[in-house]
């Protein structure tokens, strides 16, 4: 009897790589051949917990012949989000931190791989960089579809809505599955489980601190079944507001662990931060970072993954 062919891995590209939450999303459905990014700290943890090649890199410099020579079926972009938040300035394509972005449309368009997503903040909608890049799809032939998407629409108490976009050369994209708006809190596993299990002292805030910024801090109880905290943004921990949520202990206000804004991130258990790593950069890192269970519904949606 002659057994059909096994079909080939696909092969996918990781640019703006980050600590890796694409590659946590991807899992085995398909090989990284490459995680590309400027930021060699971000790259440094991405070291620690996954093996595929790493390179630290000017994306804005990348020759077409060097992203070609990658043979990648799936691109992921997940570009720098200040160029289209109010607290960038939203300068758009004018903003040097677009200009990696603006190198690989027409590159994009050019190879023409057969998959591509990419992940950024809601206000990316409204922008000239979409409007390009959504031109560069449709003249390749590229079916797309575009997503809102929060983690707490998939059981996850972690606000943290993101524009994503799917698209596959050709055509043959499903439907993104997610849980109902009129979910059931049973459908979610409570913050509780997040949290670690013995607390660093030191992650408890000064209480003259909480009084200045009442009313302006976002507070989430543990024992709360609805609970679910704000955004982590980079800035958690230096910004005292807007950066992220503080979890109300009866001893007091106290930050979350980096540990825990990973586990709320949808990272797993086993992902590892280097021991040295001050906690400031950890937070840092993580804010920038991708909902891991987010990404994974989109890949979902891609003909050849899921």
């Amino acid at each position: 009897m002659v057994q059909a062919p096994v079909p080939a891995r696909l092969r996918a590209l990781e640019l703006f790589a980050g600590i890796g939450g694409f590659a946590a999303a991807l899992g085995g459905d398909a090989e990284v051949v490459a995680a590309l990014d400027i930021h060699r700290g971000a790259l440094a943890v991405y070291r620690e917990n996954f093996p595929h090649p790493v390179r630290a890199v000017t994306l804005e410099s990348l020759p077409v012949a060097q992203l070609a020579a990658y043979r990648a079926d799936l691109w992921w972009l997940s570009p720098p989000c200040q160029p289209f938040t109010t607290r960038g300035l939203g300068k758009d394509l004018e903003d040097p931190r677009s200009r990696a972005l603006f190198h690989l449309i027409p590159v994009l368009g050019e190879l023409r791989p057969r998959l591509v997503a990419l992940e950024n903040v809601p206000g990316f909608v409204g922008s000239r960089a979409r409007a390009r890049l959504l031109a560069t799809l449709e003249t390749a032939g590229y079916e797309w579809a575009e997503h809102l998407l929060c983690p707490s629409e998939l059981g996850v108490p972690n606000r943290r809505q993101r524009y994503y976009l799917a698209a596959a050369l050709g055509g043959g994209l499903r439907p993104l599955e997610k849980v109902p708006a009129e979910f059931r809190p049973t459908e979610f596993r409570p913050l509780l489980a997040y949290l670690d299990a013995e607390p660093e002292a030191d992650l408890w805030i000064d209480p003259e601190l909480a009084r200045r910024y009442q009313g302006a801090l976002d507070v989430v109880h543990a024992d709360d079944p609805l609970a679910r905290t704000a955004c982590f943004t980079a800035a958690y921990g230096h910004s005292p507001v807007r950066s992220g949520s503080y979890l109300a202990t009866p001893t007091g206000l106290r930050r979350f662990s980096p540990q825990e804004v990973l586990r709320l991130l949808g990272f797993p258990e086993s992902y590892r931060l280097p021991p040295d790593l001050p906690r400031q950069a950890a937070w840092r890192l993580a804010g920038n970072s991708l909902s891991v269970p987010a990404v994974r519904a989109v890949l979902g949606t891609l003909p050849g993954l899921g």
